[in-house]
């Protein structure tokens, strides 16, 4: 089917809860939560029990609803969703979210459940999402099909494509410490019908996608995820964490999601194939999203380094011509600008090691502009019993490292980000002068592999 058969997930007109219930769990805490987002006059409440719920009705059949609606959220027990979705089939709806486990994760009897919801949606021309996820996310219209905290729900510009459930909802209670938000998110669980594929190709449309992060575990058809990354990443990045390595990780993914995970290598030549960035783990792919979705494209690997630690400069370094980058000479006229300005034993080069010369506000603007310099990584460290002795006297960092956030929005084009080491209360004051274009790492390599992996996408479009 077309792949805007997806649009109903995400901008449903009217949901129907098959399994609300006034025990805890999904069933009570979803309708709760999806009142709270203004969906209150949109969704119905469906439980053989009848009665009221979160001073809604609750219908006893999904007949009973005679409100307009175009997605079904199924929270029953897995021997009861065939029965729903035969219901859901007979109304007419043709997208369900079964967040139900108990299928091809445990063994044979739940794959042969699992199978026969399929053989169910396909009758019925339904796109199901699931089984054993949580569904979807959208914080345009604050649409969600679980719970989430209103962080959360704030709009920005990534996408996540999960096959665990869990790992998905997580992964949304995480972000936004990091200043990363999303515009939608799809858990895959079990993919009886929708997967992966699908999923890539309607973010790949989606205009409030920049970014697309993706959990894998294992690709449900290899042939179409090669062609599908193939085209999605011509339009924009796809950061993938796939899990599945080794034989214990193998053995884990099947009991998790029914996945069968494959060998890796034949993943790692996808990957490399299509020009989708792969992460090394979640951190790495966390650290990826926060590059990509600040920074623009690099026209080349030319990088440059300003630091107050000469031991930091050099880490960075290293990292960076690992990784596939070029630390070259600064141009004769940002050489001879910072001269002008800095104290004889300073050595002008690139790494540009500023000391205690107090010149960091002024030679940074100087690198940014540099045009043999295509991005710079600004290592901003001082210890902070010198910190606190400059609060006394009424000097800020701001004062000592200029105005990190004005900076970035004069070079607009040319990517910037930052490293501070150090106590984490100099830390926050960092994160805070530097501003959300300009993400602000802990550990030097953590920003030269980032940066070399936005140059190894980047230079598939030079």
């Amino acid at each position: 089917m077309s792949i805007h058969s997806l649009n109903s997930f995400f901008e449903p007109k009217g949901v129907a809860i098959l399994g609300a219930r006034r025990s805890p769990g999904f069933g009570y805490g979803i309708p709760l939560f999806l009142q709270s987002q203004g969906w209150g006059d949109r969704i119905f409440l469906v439980n053989p029990a009848g009665g009221e719920l979160h001073g809604q009705r609750v219908y006893k059949s999904l007949r009973d609803v005679s409100a307009p609606v175009d997605l079904a959220i199924v929270i029953v027990p897995a021997e009861a969703v065939p029965a729903v979705m035969e219901e859901i089939g007979e109304s007419g709806i043709k997208s369900v979210i079964v967040e139900s486990a108990g299928f091809a994760e445990i063994g044979e009897k739940g794959r042969a459940l699992q199978e026969r919801i399929r053989a169910i949606a396909i009758r019925y021309r339904m796109r199901a999402i699931g089984p054993n996820c949580v569904g979807v996310v959208n914080t345009r219209n604050r649409f969600a099909s679980v719970e989430l905290l209103d962080e959360s729900m704030n709009p920005g510009p990534l996408s996540i494509i999960a096959q665990s459930g869990v790992f998905g909802n997580i992964l949304l209670d995480h972000l936004p410490q990091y200043r990363l938000f999303i515009s939608k998110a799809i858990t895959l669980g079990n993919r009886a019908d929708v997967d992966e594929n699908d999923s890539l190709e309607y973010l790949g449309k989606d205009p409030s996608t920049k970014v697309i992060m993706l959990y894998l575990e294992g690709a449900a058809d290899g042939r179409r995820l090669l062609e599908t990354l193939g085209h999605v990443t011509l339009q924009k990045p796809v950061l993938i964490l796939k899990s599945g390595r080794t034989a214990p990780g193998k053995q884990a993914t099947a009991s998790h999601t029914g996945s069968m995970s494959g060998e890796d290598e034949i993943y790692r030549g996808i990957f490399a194939q299509t020009g989708a960035i792969r992460a090394e783990s979640l951190s790495h792919l966390i650290d990826l999203a926060r590059v990509f979705s600040t920074q623009q494209r690099l026209k080349g690997n030319r990088l440059g380094i300003i630091t107050t630690s000469g031991s930091l400069g050099a880490l960075t370094t290293d990292m960076a011509v690992s990784a596939g980058l070029t630390v070259p000479p600064l141009s004769s006229s940002t050489v001879d600008q910072v001269r002008a300005m800095a104290p004889d034993w300073m050595n002008v080069r690139n790494p540009l090691d500023i000391g205690p010369s107090a010149t960091f506000s002024r030679a940074l603007p100087l690198l940014m502009a540099d045009p043999e310099i295509d991005m710079v990584i600004a290592v901003m460290v001082i210890p902070y019993a010198v910190v606190r002795q400059f609060r006394f006297v009424g000097f800020t960092v701001k004062e000592w490292f200029g105005d990190i956030s004005a900076v970035r929005s004069q070079y607009p084009d040319k990517p910037l980000v930052g490293v501070v080491v150090g106590h984490p209360e100099f830390v926050n004051e960092m994160n805070f002068l530097c501003g959300p274009s300009v993400p602000v790492f802990t550990s030097p390599e953590s920003a030269a592999r980032a940066m070399a992996a936005l140059w190894h996408y980047s230079r598939g479009f030079q």
